[in-house]
């Protein structure tokens, strides 16, 4: 009998009474009346045609933009459920969208950049195409998730954690910049001392000096003249004896576009200069290329390099 209650209750939830008889059959039985509630809230609904697939690529996809909180919605895979199924899944959506709430998640396009306070007063500068997320619960941990380059200037206070795919940077109170491009990863210490962890060694960082993923170890520039703050905060790229692939990323990022080189190019060219970010992309180009005697061709949002 129970057994019967709940098949014509699942029937009725999934649109597959045969008759209109048949389902006022169920309003009169004691099974409706038991599970009034629940049935009549579905009743008249009707169920929505949608491309599961391309709904989740979108969910994988959807970034925030700049200062607004992240929210993602699940889509009902089935919309209406026999009542046992409805239960587990709105169980499974309430804790989903409890953890999401707890999150703030950032994102710059390219050639943007924006500012970000947060709730401790420390700041952070986002460079073009980054992500940023850290957890609204700042008091139990300052901790920040980035991928891409940013610069933190750190309120005194509880230990401050910068975590990148590559490596982690902690501080207590100070300026740092943190730069993570696939598999490059360099942290410049501004002021105070920083810690960087990677690959399992950590690295002390006093003012003036950086850590590079390429070279390994830590390497001193006290006594070099430098800026107060990077330079891609003022709009400026600078480059002192940077290699071509590092050079033709930061170029990318700015102008959103692809560089391919030549096989036969010398991928251990070195390039001295700058640009400014409100240049043409044809002048950056031209001024690369005249310095590394490099000849270019551009289709579309491609750009082939070779050497003259």
């Amino acid at each position: 009998m129970e057994k019967n209650k709940i098949n014509s209750i699942t029937k009725f939830l999934d649109f597959e009474f045969s008759s209109v008889e048949e389902k006022e059959a169920l309003k009169a039985s004691d099974a409706y009346s038991e599970f009034k509630d629940i049935i009549e809230l579905f009743d008249g609904v009707k169920g929505v045609n949608y491309d599961e697939d391309k709904v989740l690529r979108k969910l994988d996809s959807a970034r925030l933009k700049p200062s607004i909180e992240h929210k993602k919605v699940i889509p009902l895979y089935k919309k209406w459920l026999p009542i046992a199924a409805a239960a587990s899944l709105l169980l499974f959506v309430s804790v989903y969208f409890l953890g999401m709430r707890n999150n703030l998640e950032y994102n710059t396009l390219a050639g943007e950049s924006v500012q970000i306070a947060l709730p401790d007063a420390s700041k952070v500068w986002l460079n073009a195409k980054s992500e940023l997320a850290y957890n609204k619960d700042w008091k139990t941990s300052r901790a920040i998730d980035l991928k891409g380059e940013g610069y933190f200037e750190v309120a005194k206070g509880k230990t401050f954690t910068v975590k990148t795919p590559y490596g982690t940077v902690t501080v207590l109170g100070t300026k740092f910049n943190v730069k993570q491009r696939q598999d490059f990863f360099e942290v410049y210490c501004y002021e105070g001392t920083v810690s960087v962890m990677h690959k399992g060694k950590e690295t002390i960082l006093k003012a003036n000096s950086f850590f590079n993923s390429k070279v390994l170890e830590k390497n001193s520039q006290q006594g070099h003249a430098i800026n107060e703050k990077p330079y891609w905060i003022e709009g400026i790229s600078v480059f002192e004896n940077a290699p071509i692939d590092q050079v033709v990323s930061d170029i990318s990022i700015q102008y959103d576009i692809e560089f391919i080189m030549n096989s036969n190019l010398n991928i251990n060219l070195e390039y001295t200069g700058k640009y400014n970010y409100n240049d043409t992309l044809e002048d950056v180009l031209n001024v690369l290329c005249q310095s590394l005697n490099l000849k270019y061709t551009k289709k579309g949002k491609r750009i082939y390099l070779n050497e003259m």
